[in-house]
């Protein structure tokens, strides 16, 4: 297989080459990303996602002094509308959304039966019989299809014409108030609010995946995302405006999680620290709560936390777990690694057997090329800004 290697200052990506087909959708932005210097290429929910312009480590600088605009259009919507779409929407997650109120956002998981990952979205309650979940890398809109037929929900359930753009950084709140006005400064943290601005419709919400200062503008209109974006890029030429995309330093400092990278199917809620999601005292049902509460009483097996890495700055992204070691015997894996500037260390998530998972133990992560020594630490690193 032909790799090249896209060096900027200390990291290095291992990638193939990637081809542009109809086979794989282009976001609505993909226009104005290719104009303004994307070099790689992921694709996830079957469309292309921008992963580099500058590289990790320019880009993380650009962001962190300024503002930066993400083409994060993949997170495609599952949208869930009619009679039963509260009821549908509750049985597909183990938050209580009756907590959640129109215009507001909540983090809720997809679980199976057995109470492992499907799917990792954030839940936008449109209105009482309304509901967009955010969708991470899964064919969801298909489970969530499936679950209600077998169930007989009456509901109709749609990937709608939605596109996010994420506007990230310290001068994201400057920039969103210059371009729509002041009410941006009070919007609250997982709150939205639905507009039409310049013909454009939209919903713009306070959140992002980072630890940064962060807006999400969900575009409702795939013709409009170049127009979108250069309204955007205009108005930030004074606010240090750059392209950008999820940052992996950013995210490991953050303690934020990715799905399928640092949990899948083979997870639950308890051992990746989501526990908070379980909701097993509400009165409804919903897909793997006895599963959980049985995980809940004996307690999990396995747990991810943080490890700091002893060694030079690292160089080379995983492309795969690497083994983790405890007396030559393995004890888990690791699941992310990074060189954060800001913390002058390597960092990284490791998901071992929850006798292991102390702060202060010592570790080896087995990497193809050498045997690393690590801490375990707790997480995050750094609290959202």
């Amino acid at each position: 297989m032909y790799y090249s290697v896209l060096l900027s200052a200390l990291y290095m990506y291992k990638t193939s080459k990637i081809v542009f087909s109809p086979r794989v959708r282009k976001s609505p932005y993909f226009d104005s990303t290719m104009k303004y210097g994307a070099d790689a290429f992921s694709v996830y929910n079957h469309m292309y996602m921008p992963i580099s312009f500058k590289g990790t480590l320019e880009d993380y600088n650009n962001l962190v002094n300024g503002v930066q605009l993400w083409d994060v259009a993949c997170e495609r919507q599952v949208e869930i509308k009619g009679p039963d779409a509260e009821s549908l929407s509750q049985f597909l997650t183990p938050r209580d959304i009756k907590k959640c109120s129109k215009g507001q956002a909540m983090y809720a998981p997809f679980l199976d039966f057995r109470g492992g990952f499907i799917n990792d979205p954030v839940m936008l309650k449109i209105d009482e019989d309304h509901y967009w979940f955010s969708l991470a890398d899964g064919d969801s809109l298909l489970w969530a299809q499936g679950i209600a037929a077998g169930y007989n929900y009456d509901v109709e359930i749609t990937e709608p014409d939605v596109s996010p753009l994420q506007v990230q950084g310290p001068n994201s709140t400057k920039l969103m108030s210059e371009v729509f006005g002041d009410w941006v400064n009070e919007l609250g943290f997982y709150k939205f609010r639905e507009l039409t601005y310049e013909g454009i419709p939209m919903v713009i919400a306070r959140m992002g995946y980072s630890r940064e200062r962060c807006y999400e503008i969900f575009l409702r209109d795939h013709s409009k995302g170049d127009e979108l974006w250069e309204m955007l890029w205009q108005a930030g030429q004074d606010l240090n405006i750059s392209a950008g995309t999820p940052n992996i330093i950013l995210r490991l400092e953050a303690g934020i999680l990715s799905y399928l990278a640092d949990m899948d199917r083979t997870n639950n809620p308890y051992e990746v620290g989501l526990d908070w999601t379980v909701d097993l005292d509400q009165r409804d049902d919903f897909i793997g709560k006895e599963a959980l509460r049985e995980i809940h009483l004996r307690g999990p097996a396995k747990k991810l936390i943080g490890a700091e890495i002893q060694g030079k700055p690292i160089t080379v992204f995983n492309d795969e777990h690497w083994p983790v070691l405890i007396d030559n015997k393995k004890v888990g894996s690791m699941h992310a690694l990074v060189y954060s500037p800001r913390l002058n260390k390597n960092i990284g998530y490791i998901i071992v057997d929850v006798a292991h998972a102390r702060s202060g133990s010592e570790i080896i992560i087995s990497s193809p090329e050498q045997e690393l020594t690590a801490t375990v630490v707790d997480l995050p690193w750094f609290e959202r800004a």
